[in-house]
């Protein structure tokens, strides 16, 4: 009874941690549920383990059919088509139909760890070694501490094998409890699935009959397959949240007829429903009714005149704000990539430079600013820059001071001088950001160190030859027929190959993001009492991940940062000085190119007199 009707005496804060547990899982009755929104998440959870229960069904029913159609010798790619005595089709609905309930030659495969048959040595998928630590043959860090995706996933693999185990045990007479894993080997094949294989030490503890309690060893071999790809289409200009100070200006303060209110809570809004046959008559209600529903939907779903036109997602206008101290030559390089993809092509999308005057350069202050009016008088576009002077650099700062001249319920993309950008770059920024809802956060593409990667002791033994790659990190146009307009030539001018060897996806930069300024505004903003490099926008990223707004993080090669040296200053805070070492240490080069030159130069590995050291 204590299993199944649980009893959790943290008070409270009884449900509100992880729910993935055992005892919430075998109990039928959960008690204290203090708050209605843990209700609410309990219900959530349970469904969610509901629907993973029937696709587990679902997957069941199309691997039998699978074998039933094997023995009947029904050639797999006829299954979908197949007709059962009577005339019955198999499967009625086919794709896109309402009803349609998958490829079967998908969701129809048998269990098996070689379901991929790998064409060459390269494409084998190798396996990671679990126990205390996880040791890889592909990853840079051969042994490292378990990553917590990882061990979650392992726990959630467990659990369910223990659950299978102890299915029949009342029937059995015997509960079999999860001790520990002593080793397992795991592996993602990307096409098919996660396979794992597991020795788990378990307690075989028999209470019927002759009572025993003994430890046992199992071998487990499993596979956690994927299904199907469901796709789900949001509409674009979500309606704001009903905190939205505009929102709730428009409505005095409350909330309206649609919103959620709690249910205990009852109002003269609650009473007058959404069809008021009280007031009004029939048709006058459901006229009415329907103008309130027009006037809800996001402009893609409302029909008539207003509805006729694709919401203009890819018109939305775009305001880059670019910090910049110094750096006038980079400057000039950022401006040219502007120009061919912003100015020459009347692109919407306006630049805001907020300027600070370098002491090492001071002359770079002028020239900027001579620079952007030269771009504004040749092109008459929107171009605007805000002067600090000589004010501290803080780039947290900047952007701030540069959102001002955006309106509330602008685009902003926040970016460096040292990126480059393409036609791609805005068509993301547009579709990935979404009001009220979604920020994106590009993981961009940093360049190494063009010394290390053109030179001969980061790319060969000192008695081979090596010939430098002049066309590395550029895409190759074989024929004029690839090109089929000016545009796409400008957008091959501005775009990289992707190589290991030129480069990597900065996956710990959070400075390149795209977000609406009234987002901004309502998560708090930036720190503003953080000075120099760094930091600003970590903490901004946090705040997003704990706000109610979507983090979209995505690696995006229409983003390059160009390489340059860093130079980290030993007056800045500690934490902001590691992060800066960091940076310039990763992007110096490969760790191939790290090893050719560790092995080219064996004095740096063993220094000479170490030996007397070691010994004395």
């Amino acid at each position: 009874m204590q299993t199944i009707l649980h009893h959790n005496s943290s008070g409270a804060t009884a449900y509100t941690g992880r729910l993935k547990r055992r005892e919430v899982h075998r109990a039928i009755t959960l008690h204290p549920v203090k708050e209605h929104r843990q209700l609410y998440r309990l219900h959530s959870y349970f469904k969610n383990l509901r629907i993973q229960e029937l696709r587990e069904s679902s997957l069941d029913l199309h691997r039998d059919i699978s074998a039933a159609m094997r023995e009947l010798h029904v050639p797999p790619e006829e299954v979908a088509d197949y007709t059962l005595p009577g005339d019955v089709p198999l499967f009625p609905a086919k794709v896109g139909e309402p009803g349609y309930l998958g490829d079967n030659q998908i969701l129809g495969a048998p269990l098996d760890f070689n379901r991929y048959k790998p064409d060459n040595i390269e494409d084998i998928v190798p396996f990671d070694f679990i126990s205390k630590s996880i040791y890889s043959v592909s990853h840079s860090n051969p042994k490292r501490r378990i990553e917590g995706p990882l061990k979650e996933s392992i726990d959630d693999v467990i659990r369910e094998v223990m659950e299978i185990i102890n299915a029949p045990s009342r029937q059995r007479g015997r509960v079999i409890d999860f001790n520990e894993l002593l080793y397992g080997y795991t592996r993602l094949q990307p096409l098919h699935g996660a396979d794992h294989v597991l020795d788990l030490l378990l307690k075989y503890r028999r209470y019927r009959g002759k009572k025993m309690t003994a430890a046992v060893r199992r071998h487990a071999y499993l596979q956690q397959a994927f299904t199907g790809i469901d796709i789900r289409e949001l509409p674009m200009g979500e309606p704001p949240p009903i905190d939205d100070p505009e929102t709730l200006n428009k409505n005095d303060g409350k909330l309206d007829n649609n919103d959620y209110e709690d249910f205990d809570e009852s109002s003269q809004q609650q009473q007058n429903s959404f069809l008021d046959f009280g007031k009004l008559n029939v048709k006058e209600a459901i006229g009415n009714s329907l103008v309130k529903l027009q006037n809800n939907l996001p402009n893609v779903l409302k029909w008539g005149d207003t509805g006729s036109e694709e919401y203009p997602v890819y018109g939305r206008k775009i305001h880059f704000i670019l910090p910049l101290a110094g750096r006038q030559e980079v400057f000039g390089r950022f401006m040219k990539n502007y120009e061919d993809i912003v100015l020459k092509t009347d692109e919407a999308v306006s630049l805001i430079v907020v300027l600070y005057l370098d002491n090492k350069n001071p002359m770079d202050y002028q020239n900027s600013q001579g620079l952007v009016n030269y771009y504004k008088d040749a092109y008459a576009k929107d171009i605007q820059t805000v002067l600090m002077g000589t004010t501290t650099f803080s780039r947290g700062a900047a952007l701030t001071e540069g959102l001002k001249l955006v309106p509330e319920d602008g685009l902003v993309f926040f970016i460096d001088v040292d990126m480059m950008f393409n036609f791609n770059s805005l068509r993301r920024i547009r579709i990935n950001t979404i009001k009220f809802n979604q920020v994106y956060f590009p993981i961009v593409f940093s360049e190494y160190n063009p010394e290390v990667v053109n030179g001969e002791d980061f790319n060969k033994f000192k008695d081979e030859s090596f010939v430098v790659n002049s066309d590395l990190g550029r895409y190759v146009v074989t024929s004029e027929s690839e090109v089929k307009s000016n545009r796409e030539l400008i957008n091959l001018k501005y775009s990289k190959e992707i190589s290991d060897d030129y480069g990597y996806f900065r996956q710990y930069g959070f400075g390149i993001l795209s977000i609406y300024k009234c987002d901004f505004h309502r998560v708090g903003g930036f720190n503003l009492n953080i000075k120099g490099w760094g930091l600003e926008d970590v903490e901004l990223f946090e705040t997003l991940i704990k706000s109610n707004l979507t983090v979209y993080r995505v690696a995006d090669d229409s983003l390059v940062h160009i390489f340059h040296s860093v130079d980290c200053d030993k007056n800045l805070e500690k934490s902001q000085f590691l992060m800066c070492l960091g940076t310039k240490a990763s992007t110096f080069g490969s760790e191939k190119h790290m090893t050719y030159y560790m092995l080219n130069h064996p004095e740096l590995l063993w220094p000479k007199g170490w030996q007397e050291k070691g010994a004395s």
